[in-house]
Parts: C-alpha cells; sequence; structure tokens
C-alpha cells in the first residue's frame, strides 16, 4: 500500500500578512494605542484583514489569535489612560547600583535604598499611592538575551545582539535619537569590563557595574510602556549625560529620550516644557536639545547656581550658542535657537530679596501659565518636564550643591540663593493646580529626582510630595467620580 505523506499547507498571502501584522503590534507597548499613530495603523491594518472575505478561510488558530489581539487593543483604546504612577528601582536592581557615586557620603545604592523605603512608607498612610518598580515591565526577548550575552561576558554577542534590535523598536528608537550605537557600545563594553572586580572607573563621578547597561534600559522602559498622565520617577540622575559622553553621574539623557518618544508617539507637534530646578546646570540636557532637538517646539528653563558643578555662567551659555542672551527679570537671560527657547536661571544672581516665593520658582510658574494660555489659542497640547534635584534646598549638605569659593554656603546666604520646603510645596502644588484646571491642553507631566544627597532633607520632601499627590490627584479623581464629574 502506497504511504500518503501529509505536508502542511503554504501560508497564504491574507495569513502572511496578518502574521506580520501581530508580530508588529507585539514588538510595540499596546497600552500607549491612544498615542501611537503608529500602533493605530497597525489597528487599522488588521481590522482590515478581518474583514477580507478570505478571512474565513484562513487557520482556526491564526483567526482566534488576530481576534483576541484585535479585541484587546479595542479595549486598550477605550479605556482611560492612567492618571498616575510612581516609579522606584526594585530591589534587585538597587542592590546592582552598589558603588555608583551620589553627591554626598551615600552612594546611590544606599540613597535610593532610602528613598523608595520612604515611599513605600507613605503607601501606608497613601494607600492609594500607585507605586511600581523596573521588574514591572516586560522587554521584547532580543533585549533579555542581550543583557544575558552581558553577563556572560561576551561582548561579540552582545554586539550582535544589539545589532539586531529593530530600529522601530519602541525603546532603542528614541534611545538610539539620542545616543549614536557607538555610545551604547561604549556601555555594554564598560558593563562587560566591570565584571572582573565589579566596578569600571571611568573618571571620579562615572563608575560602571556589570548591570549598568540593563539598569539604565528597564528604568527607560519601565516609564515608556506605563503611560500615564502624571508620571513621577525615582532612579539614576540623567540630566548631565551628554549624547556620547556620561557626565556628572548621568549616562544616559532620559528626559530627551522621552521627548523624542513623545514625538514619535503623538500624532500632531507638542509644546515641551522643561523646568530643571537642580542646583547644577543641565548641561548634557542643553547641549542634546541645541544639537539635535531644537527644531522641536521647546521652552526649556534651567535653574542653577553657576559657582557649582559644572561652574557654567551666563559668558559660558553665550559661547555654546554663539549669541549674546536677551535680558529677562530678575537678571534672568535667555537664548533661541531654532524652536527652542532657553531660559538661564543663575541663583547666583536671582536670589530672594523678601520673604515670599523664590522669583526663580515665580518665573517658572509664569512661563508655564503663558504657554498655557497660548495653547488655549493654538489648540497645541504641552508636555511637561521636571528635572527635580532637591540638592536646590538649602538644608542641602552636599558639597556639590553647597561648597562655592573654597567654602561651604552659610546658612544666611542658602535663605536667599536656595529654595524652602514652602518654596518647593507651593511650586509642586502650583503645577498640579495648573494641570487640573487644564487637563484638555497638558498632555502630561514628567517628573525625574535628579539631585538630592542629604537623608533627612530628601525624606521630607518625599513625605511633602506624597501628601500632595494623594491630595491633589488620586483624592480629586475620586471627589469628581462620586460627583459625576467626568474629566
Amino acid at each position: 500500500m502506497n504511504r500518503k505523506f501529509f505536508i502542511e499547507p503554504s501560508l497564504s498571502l491574507l495569513e502572511k500578512r496578518i502574521l506580520c501584522c501581530i508580530t508588529n503590534i507585539s514588538s510595540s507597548n499596546p497600552e500607549e494605542i491612544q498615542t501611537s499613530s503608529r500602533l493605530k495603523d497597525y489597528l487599522l491594518e488588521l481590522k482590515n484583514y478581518t474583514q477580507d472575505t478570505e478571512f474565513a478561510n484562513i487557520g482556526l488558530g491564526l483567526k482566534r489569535e488576530a481576534l483576541k489581539l484585535l479585541q484587546s487593543l479595542d479595549d486598550q483604546m477605550n479605556s482611560e489612560p492612567s492618571e498616575c504612577f510612581i516609579q522606584i528601582p526594585s530591589e534587585q536592581h538597587v542592590e546592582q547600583m552598589k558603588g555608583m557615586p551620589a553627591g554626598g557620603i551615600e552612594d546611590q545604592n544606599i540613597r535610593l535604598i532610602h528613598m523608595s523605603n520612604a515611599i513605600r512608607k507613605g503607601q501606608k498612610k497613601h494607600s492609594m499611592l500607585p507605586v511600581i518598580t523596573t521588574e514591572d515591565v516586560s522587554l521584547p526577548q532580543v533585549w533579555e538575551e542581550l543583557f544575558a550575552a552581558i553577563n556572560k561576558g561576551c561582548k561579540k554577542e552582545a554586539f550582535a545582539l544589539l545589532k539586531q534590535i529593530s530600529s522601530q523598536d519602541r525603546i532603542f528608537q528614541p534611545l538610539l535619537a539620542v545616543h549614536p550605537i557607538d555610545y551604547l557600545k561604549k556601555i555594554i563594553s564598560y558593563s562587560i569590563d566591570a565584571q572582573r572586580t565589579g566596578l569600571k572607573k571611568i573618571n571620579a563621578d562615572i563608575l560602571i557595574t556589570p548591570h549598568t547597561f540593563e539598569l539604565l534600559i528597564k528604568d527607560i522602559a519601565t516609564t515608556l510602556m506605563h503611560p500615564a498622565k502624571c508620571y513621577f520617577s525615582f532612579g539614576l540622575p540623567t540630566h548631565h549625560a551628554f549624547s556620547r559622553e556620561s557626565s556628572g553621574f548621568c549616562i544616559f539623557n532620559k528626559i530627551a529620550i522621552l521627548i523624542k518618544n513623545a514625538e514619535l508617539t503623538h500624532p500632531n507637534p507638542l509644546k515641551h516644557i522643561i523646568i530643571g530646578p537642580d542646583v547644577n546646570r543641565d548641561n548634557g540636557l542643553s547641549a542634546v536639545l541645541r544639537e539635535s532637538f531644537s527644531c522641536l517646539d521647546i521652552c526649556h528653563i534651567d535653574i542653577f547656581d553657576s559657582r557649582v558643578y559644572p561652574h557654567q555662567d551666563h559668558s559660558f551659555i553665550e559661547y555654546e550658542f554663539q549669541t549674546q542672551g536677551k535680558a529677562e527679570q530678575q537678571q534672568i537671560k535667555s537664548w533661541h535657537q531654532n524652536q527652542m527657547d532657553y531660559y538661564a536661571v543663575d541663583l547666583k544672581l536671582t536670589i530672594r530679596s523678601s520673604i515670599s516665593i523664590h522669583p526663580a520658582l515665580l518665573f517658572s510658574l509664569g512661563k508655564i501659565k503663558e504657554n498655557i494660555v497660548n495653547a488655549k489659542r493654538t489648540g497645541q497640547k504641552i508636555v511637561l518636564y521636571l528635572a527635580t534635584g532637591w540638592d536646590s534646598h538649602e538644608n542641602e549638605t552636599a558639597y556639590c550643591g553647597k561648597f562655592i569659593n573654597d567654602r561651604m554656603m552659610s546658612q544666611s546666604e542658602a535663605g536667599t540663593t536656595r529654595f524652602n520646603d514652602g518654596d518647593l510645596s507651593y511650586f509642586f502644588e502650583e503645577i498640579l493646580t495648573l494641570y487640573s484646571e487644564n487637563k484638555e491642553l497638558i498632555e502630561s507631566i514628567y517628573w525625574g529626582l535628579e539631585g538630592g544627597y542629604e537623608r533627612r532633607m530628601y525624606e521630607k520632601q518625599i513625605q511633602l510630595m506624597l501628601d500632595t499627590i494623594d491630595g491633589q490627584l488620586l483624592h480629586e479623581d475620586i471627589n469628581q467620580s462620586s460627583l459625576g464629574i467626568n474629566c
């Protein structure tokens, strides 16, 4: 008797197209269906395939997978985005930061342990606080294979896997827009080199651990894959990082990456407002914006003291922009390049002259209000980024924030050139009030902690911050829901 060999029929053209569409969706973040034009295109494409007359004839398994994914994306499309997330590093990731320097006596490991504990303690008082960690994220398999290759110490394999990541990958695409592939390879190489002794010293400020590359990617991925209207992130600092160079404890420039991601995932141009109240200038961020992103509509208000790191005053900034700055109020200067406005607020010059809110913060709030007025006229959505540094607090003790002219700043001088609890609380409360009153215009807020090293001071700031988030964001929603108010 002749044997019959059954050969699995080849896929039809429609089946191949559906599989390709499913693969594209799976490599993206389905939670961003409301904001990602690329995902919306895939959703429309998949819908068209399921309405094709040949759809009834495709394999049952593929048909079920397509319909299930379509239903899931439709549900995501019709759901409200999360109002708020607070991101902290996982316990395992904090442990892998041992030896990474910070501005005070604590390294990044101890500093972030204390901060994370303060936030978890705050959860006992404010049970609705939505805290997530850097382990609450699932990355495409190629990223996990890349991390495994780094852990094995195989540079050749790691570089090959890096090359395999799609240029459209939702983490890789904005990352590459800020940091070139050669720089990423350098950080991977440093992470592998660090396995010999546990740390690789690049300079006094930059020490790489065996897991540094993975830590940085998972921090960024956690933020990108948990879209929320208001996002608060505690992790390694980022605002000093240049496109091709680490600087001042900073390796990847997260805010620059988030700006690029926002442009990629929104159908219309956005207004990006950046306020950096860290006592040290946003030198790396400013350079990236000036060199690569000045074609975007950006307002960057950089608050710093030129007498501390990186010791850059108005004359240095004039050299960077190759033009003289325009005089603003309170000895503030501004520069304009293409569509970007940069405001340098030097705390050496812009000082408190009376018992009131610090003029640097009042100026920043005024600029936000100006842009809200413009947004009401033009309909352009605003994204607000707060590169926050509590090292600008008057009770900071770290040398990087207080050591000027070969001495530590006196408490009386700190009272005029630094912020106090009242300043920072007022500023944060006003930000959230403006957001609550203008939700149709303010697309989102990203708050990222940069500096802040004195434990008693930063733990108190965390407590004040959590109180404000709970009162102005979380309970506001409950009150409005109970009244039947639709935001």
